[in-house]
């Protein structure tokens, strides 16, 4: 229920009535001194709740006999209040000479700013005498109800000790970005309700964790906030509840993954894998073991895994790899032995291993030597310099001409090439280009990089 929210003055004195005064108000003009009005100050709101706005109105020369409210917003594009009532003050309250009418409204659902409007109270005497006094109302950003976004996670769940636990959030409402992600995730351990919880990913929409061994049946609470383009904040719980083994489990640990660099050759290490007994006590046992490919970037074959079933596996990442690409493996562990497909007769315990490979740097082309004076029948030799390049990968180079007369080129395939220069009456110009790229040039691949050389050929003398 919305809390109302009084904002009243008291009545004006004989004085400020003779002076034709008014009080409370940010501003407004007063047309006839034999009409007094008085308006709340100036206030500013940080909830969306109902409000109420008592104006009061007295009168030298006889009965007050009309009053009325007019609302003006005063920030542009601001949307308007809402459920006003009584602003024709139908409803006054009467005593003498003096009369008040309550103005009710509630600040606009959604704001993306804050918004500023105008209370406007005029009175009106029997005599005629029209009177007016103005005040300001700030609804601060704060105050939306409905622009806030809204988080969703999954259902509340029960789960095994050793067992991995998938959490998936959305997101909706609020501001969302109009390019790029429409919204920031983050997800965080609520109440952990002492146990040790490690999400794999913080800052996704999705995450997962192993849920840790347990005597007793234990709820872990995990939040998802979601934020939108304009900061603000929703959030979702979601509450798993994880139960005791009843017979040995497995509860697969690795220390692998992170950043690699292309072509890099790397473990896949499960040998921390852990079983644990019903009372969560670590037992000793066989521990079946098998490696899986789970993703990679689009369009990626799957990375060969070598000696998958054992707890220390490897993979040997693409040498050519031109942005930052993301792979994930998955460990099955087991107290009985896993198929190739990943099941077992007893129940398989997984952990996704991710690593992030660097992309090589992007090749810059240019040469020292980028025009040449010649003559007649010299021997020219057109060299690329690769300034940025380190090494990691082999570079591939075409070299073409570009104009005529035509030459014969040796080394078109090589960082350096070379022709005879041609025998020429008057000074001719020839045009060379040479590109480079990670991966063989082709028609369907002209190259990432590219640059112009040009050998000015001056006839003998």
């Amino acid at each position: 229920m919305f809390l109302s929210r009084l904002i009243t003055f008291s009545a004006i004195s004989l004085l400020l009535s003779a002076c034709g005064g008014g009080s409370g108000g940010t501003s407004g003009s007063v047309n006839n001194a034999a009409v007094a009005v008085s308006v709340p100050s100036a206030s500013t709101v940080s909830v969306g709740d109902p409000l109420s706005f008592v104006g009061q109105a007295s009168s030298s020369a006889g009965q007050i006999t009309q009053m009325s409210w007019q609302t003006e917003a005063l920030t542009l594009g601001a949307n308007p209040l809402t459920a006003i009532t009584n602003a024709d003050c139908k409803t006054m309250q009467i005593s003498g000479n003096s009369a008040s009418c309550t103005l009710q409204v509630t600040p606009p659902a959604k704001l993306s700013a804050d918004y500023t409007y105008k209370l406007t109270l005029l009175a009106t005497d029997a005599k005629g005498n029209t009177s007016s006094m103005s005040t300001t109302l700030k609804v601060l950003q704060s105050a939306s109800v409905t622009n806030n976004p809204v988080a969703q996670t999954g259902a509340d769940a029960t789960v095994t000790a050793g067992d991995k636990v998938s959490l998936n959030c959305t997101g909706s409402g609020g501001t969302p970005a109009t390019s790029g992600a429409a919204y920031a995730y983050q997800w965080v351990v609520e109440d952990a309700a002492g146990l040790a919880i490690s999400l794999a990913n913080t800052t996704g929409a999705s995450s997962s964790f192993v849920a840790p061994v347990v005597k007793d049946a234990t709820t872990v609470k995990l939040q998802c906030r979601v934020t939108d383009d304009k900061q603000k904040t929703g959030t979702a719980t979601q509450k798993i509840t994880i139960t005791p083994v009843l017979k040995p489990t497995i509860v697969p640990i690795s220390y692998s993954g992170g950043t690699v660099q292309p072509g890099a050759a790397v473990a896949l290490d499960g040998s921390k894998t852990t079983m644990y007994d019903v009372f969560g006590k670590e037992v000793s046992g066989t521990i079946y073991y098998l490696w899986q490919f789970k993703s990679g970037p689009a369009g990626a074959v799957p990375l060969t895994i070598y000696n998958p079933t054992s707890s220390i596996a490897s993979v040997v990442f693409p040498s050519i790899v031109t942005t930052t690409s993301t792979y994930v493996f998955t460990l099955n562990a087991s107290t009985a032995p896993i198929a190739a497909d990943g099941t077992s007769t007893d129940t398989v315990k997984q952990k996704d291993v991710v690593f992030f490979v660097s992309a090589l740097p992007p090749i810059t082309l240019t040469s020292y030597n980028l025009v040449q004076v010649v003559q007649s029948g010299a021997s020219v030799q057109l060299k690329a310099e690769t300034p940025n390049y380190n090494g990691a990968a082999p570079l591939y180079f075409s070299w073409t001409q570009t104009n005529t007369p035509l030459v014969t080129l040796v080394g078109t395939n090589s960082q350096i090439a070379g022709f005879i220069a041609p025998t020429v009456s008057v000074a001719t110009t020839l045009s060379f280009r040479v590109s480079a790229d990670y991966f063989p040039i082709t028609v369907a691949n002209p190259g990432s990089a590219s640059v112009d050389l040009l050998v000015q050929v001056q006839p003998k003398n």
